[in-house]
C-alpha cells in the first residue's frame, strides 16, 4: 500500500512512536475502520460522538486489552464520545481537527470530521513505556514472517537453530526489534522467512548510553557476556551463521569477540596475550560466524582485526552518510562532508520519522532522499536545506571523494 496516499498512516509515521513496521501499519490502515466499544461501559447506544479506530489503532487496542493498564485506556477512549475537543487535549500545530489527549497511562492521536472522531494512534506514555521496557531481558527469540509478510515472535528459544540472526542496537524493546532486524536482514539477504534475534533490552536513552560507553572501553557488560556465550554456543554447535548487527549491536558483537579471545576475560591482558594477539586457535575461534553491520556504534579500525584474529568474515559495512552513530560515535570518518551532515541530520536520528531516519533502517542514499523530500516525516529544516543544496551543487561538478 503507497503510504502516501493514507493521511492517518502519514499522521502515525510523522508525529507518534509506531509500534510495528511502516509497511504493516500502512496494511493494517487499508482495511475499515471498526467502532469503538467499550467493555467495561456495557451502554448498548452510548450517546455522544462516534469513535472508530484504524486499523492499526484498532491492533494496538487489542493488544493492551490483555494488560493491567487497559481500563485506564478504555476510559480514555470513552471520554471522546462526550468531549472530543477536551480543554487537555492538544491541537496539531497547523490544523483545526488533529487532536492529541493523553491520561496518567496513555496517549491517543485522532481526527474530528463529519461528527465522528477517528483514532488513528494509540501509545503508552513514555514513563509507561520504559517501565515495561525495563522489564525486557537478553533472550534468544524465533522471529518469522507470516503469511501477510510481517515478522513476528514465534517463541523464546535458547539456541541460534537459524542461518541468520541479529543483533539489535539501542532504544528497542522487544516488539520494535523484532520487526527491525528482521527489516535490515531483509535488506541485507533478501526473502528470507524467519530468523533468530538476540534481543539486546533498552535502559533507557541514558542507560543504553553508559551500556555502550563501558563496552566500548573494554568494561564488558552483562548484556555483552550473555552475547558472548551465544557466539560461542552456536560455534559449538557447528552452526554456519550469518548476523546483522545495528547501532549497539555492532559495539555488543565487537566487544563479544574481544572478551572471548581473551579467554572470557574483559581484561586486554590475559595470559601474555594483548585481546587474543597471540590465540593458539587464531582464525577458528569463531569462524563459523559472518557479520554484517548496518549503523554500527564500533570504531571499524579497531574492532576489524579482532573479526581476523577470531576467524569472523566481515560481509559488509554499511551507513547513511549522515548517520551520526557510525561517524561521530563509532569515529569511522575523517570526511568533513559526513560529519558536517552527521551534525546537521542529528535531530532526524534523535526523534525523526522513521523513513526520514538516516540511522533507524538500512536504506540506500537515494532512497533516503526520497523519503526526506516526500515521506512522513518533518522533513529538511532551514539549515538541512542550504546544506543539501550545496552539497547537491557540489557532487554534480566534483569528481568522487574516496575519504571513508
Amino acid at each position: 500500500m503507497d503510504t502516501s496516499q493514507d493521511i492517518h498512516t502519514q499522521l502515525l509515521l510523522r508525529h507518534s512512536a509506531v509500534q510495528t513496521s511502516p509497511q504493516h501499519a500502512a496494511m493494517l490502515n487499508s482495511q475499515t475502520n471498526k467502532k469503538f466499544i467499550s467493555t467495561i461501559d456495557k451502554t448498548q447506544h452510548p450517546a455522544g460522538y462516534k469513535v472508530t479506530l484504524t486499523g492499526y489503532a484498532g491492533f494496538i487496542l487489542a493488544r493492551e486489552s490483555a494488560t493491567s493498564d487497559y481500563q485506564s485506556l478504555d476510559g480514555l477512549l470513552r471520554q471522546l464520545r462526550a468531549i472530543p475537543r477536551s480543554p487537555s487535549a492538544n491541537i496539531l500545530k497547523g490544523s483545526i481537527s488533529t487532536f492529541k489527549l493523553e491520561n496518567n497511562a496513555y496517549r491517543i492521536d485522532y481526527r474530528i470530521a463529519n461528527g465522528e472522531v477517528v483514532v488513528y494512534n494509540i501509545q503508552l506514555i513514555d514513563k509507561l513505556q520504559k517501565q515495561r521496557d525495563r522489564l525486557e531481558q537478553a533472550s534468544l527469540y524465533h522471529v518469522k514472517r507470516n503469511n501477510q509478510g510481517i515478522w513476528q515472535i514465534k517463541a523464546k528459544t535458547d539456541k541460534v537453530s537459524t542461518p541468520y540472526a541479529a543483533v539489535n542496537g539501542q532504544s528497542n524493546n522487544l516488539t520494535k526489534a523484532a520487526w527491525l532486524m528482521g527489516a535490515h536482514l531483509e535488506y541485507e539477504f533478501k526473502n528470507l522467512r524467519e530468523y533468530t534475534l538476540f534481543h539486546n533490552p533498552s535502559d533507557g536513552g541514558i542507560g543504553d548510553t553508559w551500556e555502550s560507553f563501558r563496552d566500548k572501553m573494554g568494561i564488558t557488560t552483562a548484556v555483552t557476556r550473555h552475547f558472548a556465550k551465544v557466539l560461542s554456543n552456536t560455534q559449538a554447535q557447528d552452526n554456519k551463521t550469518q548476523w546483522i548487527a545495528h547501532s549497539q549491536g555492532g559495539v555488543i558483537f565487537a566487544e563479544a569477540v574481544r572478551y572471548l579471545l581473551n579467554g572470557s576475560s574483559s581484561w586486554m591482558f590475559n595470559k601474555g596475550r594483548l585481546n587474543g594477539l597471540r590465540t593458539p586457535d587464531k582464525g577458528k575461534l569463531l569462524d563459523r560466524h559472518s557479520i554484517v553491520f548496518h549503523g554500527n556504534a564500533n570504531n571499524n579500525l579497531r574492532s576489524k582485526p579482532l573479526f581476523s584474529r577470531a576467524g569472523v568474515k566481515v560481509l559488509a559495512i554499511r551507513s547513511n552518510d549522515y548517520d551520526m552513530v557510525p561517524n561521530i560515535i563509532g569515529m569511522n570518518t575523517l570526511n568533513p562532508r559526513k560529519i558536517i551532515g552527521s551534525v546537521l541530520y542529528s535531530n532526524h536520528v534523535m526523534s525523526g520519522s522513521v523513513l526520514q531516519s538516516p540511522h533507524t533502517l538500512m536504506q540506500s542514499q537515494a532512497s533516503w532522499r526520497h523519503n526526506m523530500d516526500n515521506g512522513p516525516g518533518k522533513g529538511r529544516n532551514g539549515i538541512q536545506k542550504v546544506f543539501n543544496k550545496i552539497e547537491t551543487s557540489i557532487a554534480s561538478q566534483s569528481r568522487p571523494n574516496y575519504l571513508p
